[in-house]
């Protein structure tokens, strides 16, 4: 606010209102009052400005005789500064009391002269000068008369002094104060050193203020009957208004702090999501593919459980089939004549499977081809064993023979033993030659090599009949070993050709695809009779009518641990009005345990569900609910407060600034 000396007066005909700053009706009465005050400065009078109510030249004159006007009565505090002062005495402070009243004329203005010089004096003489609470006016200096310091100025110049750390103990008792607080008296004594003069000065400004606020001003109606000049009067409404507006502003904080530190804000994530059915979408598929024979449905046909959708091409399922059943027929039949032939039975003994078609022609032939071969084996074997015989026999019959010739050598031998015996009596009596003797010992050894040959071929003889025997044994063995071989070799193949059976059984069945449960046919991808189906591709899509529908809602893996099981949710369906539409209430009954990769967009998400209760359903009222609706759902969270929300963000960045790298 500009100073009251540097407005114009009133009787300045080319006097033009500057433009101020002051904003409201209560800025522009303070201007109108100033310009009076300043025509009153000019033309030397004392008066109160509003008692001239004339003309110009009228107010100009200076008045014969002040009036006598009854003096102002106390105002007394309101109930804010009642309630003020009660909480301020109970957290030790006196409130303080009404200011002395203030002596009249604008002459009383000059104590403040005098009021800072004598506080200067008292404290080290050289505090800074006091400011003043009140307006600085100029007043005639013909006008000299002064008045002891009043509380507001002891106030301001304790609060000077103490700054710079000057305040002296005598220097302090001298000072009058008036209307302080019990605690200031000690309040200033803290140690010299920064962070003390840090606490002193803050408890300084603390103490100063609150006394501000409890202290009980007066201020009399500017129309009321008063003896006390304008000009005071003006600036103890100025202060009254000021303390209550920090009153005010004072409660406002103290309820705001209150509410920003204790009132708890339920917290909920907003997550999209839209409305599927319990069980999914049912997609129509083919694993392997084939070509369209028939097409029984249409898009948006309701279906039941069991009813024929498509038919594929049937021709190649059925012909693999029927190769597969022939391979299989062989095997069995073969396996049954292996097991004849191992465990050595006349004839072979078929299964059920192959005896129970007998009017199937290849089950006939496979059957007939078995025993033909069965009976063709027995045959060559028993060939071979009576082979095996005759020869044993044969040699049998060299031994016997060979054995006789033997005994006829040894009966040589014992004959030309004698003989050589006599012959040999004789050759000592030297009654006959020598070469006689001689002829006898060379027959008996020819005789003796002779018997000696028979008896190794004797012996060769009975070890080709031992080979025989083990050759017709072998012949068994040999043939029982590669039946079981066979029999192994069968089994194995005949267990591969059932799996490729079930397998192509299983194709020819699913040439007709039928409905897995009763729905609505959508998206409907084949239309050509012919066309080709691609393994894996999907046909149609069977939206179920039967199962539950729920809200599937898709929350990012940061937001992801205040979710859980059984966690209420609120659920708003954007289709519907908001106005008229409620929000339904439901539970969290699935929480996905890991994250999922959309290859679209290539987001991460969690998949929540929530399913709503049919007492919720039916505040919807006649509104139909379809599978696909966009939905927002609010997730209930904790409650936090608002000094909470307010205060995260700095926690947290203050975490991160002294984290180390």
């Amino acid at each position: 606010m500009k100073h009251i000396n540097d407005f114009r007066p009133f009787d300045d005909e080319d006097y033009v209102r500057p433009k101020t700053r002051a904003v409201g009706p209560q800025g522009d009465a303070l201007i109108l009052e100033l310009q009076r005050l300043q025509g009153a400065f000019d033309d030397g009078s004392d008066a109160d400005p509003r008692d001239n109510r004339g003309s110009r030249k009228k107010r100009r004159a200076p008045p014969s005789a002040v009036r006598n006007k009854s003096p102002r009565t106390k105002k007394r505090p309101g109930k804010m500064g009642r309630a003020l002062g009660a909480s301020l005495s109970l957290l030790g402070f006196r409130s303080a009391t009404a200011r002395p009243q203030r002596a009249s004329g604008i002459r009383e203005m000059e104590w403040q002269d005098q009021a800072q010089g004598q506080l200067q004096g008292q404290v080290h003489g050289h505090a800074p000068a006091m400011r003043s609470r009140e307006p600085e006016f100029s007043p005639p200096p013909r006008q000299q008369q002064t008045r002891p310091p009043t509380h507001d100025a002891a106030l301001l110049d304790l609060r000077n002094a103490n700054r710079d750390g000057n305040v002296g103990g005598g220097a302090l008792r001298a000072m009058p104060q008036h209307n302080v607080p019990a605690r200031v008296d000690h309040a200033y004594a803290v140690p010299q050193t920064r962070v003390g003069r840090i606490v002193g000065t803050a408890g300084t400004a603390l103490t100063t203020g609150m006394t501000f606020i409890a202290a009980q001003g007066t201020a009399a109606a500017l129309d009321g009957p008063s003896d006390e000049p304008l000009v005071p009067r003006v600036g103890r409404m100025f202060e009254n208004e000021l303390r209550l507006g920090l009153r005010v502003l004072l409660v406002a904080a103290v309820l705001g702090g209150g509410w920003l530190t204790l009132v708890p804000l339920a917290g909920a994530i907003v997550v999209p999501g839209n409305l599927v059915v319990q069980s999914n979408v049912k997609a129509i598929q083919h694993p392997t593919g084939g070509i369209i024979a028939e097409i029984k449905v249409d898009n948006g046909k309701r279906v039941t459980a069991g009813d024929l959708l498509v038919r594929l091409d049937a021709t190649q399922s059925q012909a693999q089939l029927q190769a597969i059943t022939k391979q299989l027929n062989e095997q069995r039949a073969k396996i049954a004549r292996l097991s004849a032939e191992r465990d050595g039975l006349d004839q072979p003994e078929y299964p059920t499977s192959l005896t129970s078609r007998p009017d199937d022609a290849h089950v006939r032939a496979v059957i007939a081809s078995e025993n033909a071969l069965f009976k063709a084996r027995a045959t060559t074997r028993k060939s071979q064993k009576e082979l095996l015989q005759g020869r044993i026999v044969q040699l049998n019959n060299e031994i016997s023979g060979m054995e006789s010739q033997l005994d006829s050598k040894n009966k040589q031998i014992e004959l030309i033993k004698g003989e050589l015996a006599g012959v040999q009596e004789l050759y000592d009596k030297r009654l006959v030659p020598l070469t006689r003797l001689t002829t006898l010992q060379r027959e008996a050894a020819r005789i003796d090599g002779e018997r000696g040959q028979l008896v190794s071929s004797v012996a060769e003889t009975r070890s080709k009949i031992s080979e025989a025997e083990l050759q017709t044994v072998k012949i068994d063995q040999d043939f029982r070993s590669e039946v079981v071989k066979d029999l192994g070799d069968a089994q194995a193949k005949e267990g591969d050709l059932v799996e490729k059976g079930v397998a192509a059984r299983d194709q020819l069945d699913r040439i007709e695809m039928r409905a897995p449960n009763s729905g609505t046919i959508h998206q409907l991808a084949v239309h050509t009779i012919g066309g080709v189906i691609k393994p894996g591709e999907t046909i149609m899509e069977l939206v179920p009518d039967s199962d539950e529908l729920q809200v599937e809602a898709h929350v990012q893996p940061k937001d992801i641990d205040h979710v859980h099981t059984g966690q209420n949710a609120m659920v708003r369906f954007n289709a519907f009005n908001q106005r008229t539409t409620p929000q339904l209430s439901g539970q969290v009954s699935f929480v996905a345990p890991d994250i999922t990769n959309d290859p679209r967009s290539g987001s991460t998400f969690y998949t929540v569900r929530i399913t709503l209760s049919e007492e919720e359903r039916q505040r919807l009222g006649g509104v139909n609910l379809m599978p696909g609706m966009q939905a927002e759902v609010y997730v209930q969270t904790g409650s936090r407060t608002m000094l909470s929300y307010l205060m995260k963000p700095i926690t947290d960045q203050w975490r991160r600034a002294f984290v180390e790298q």
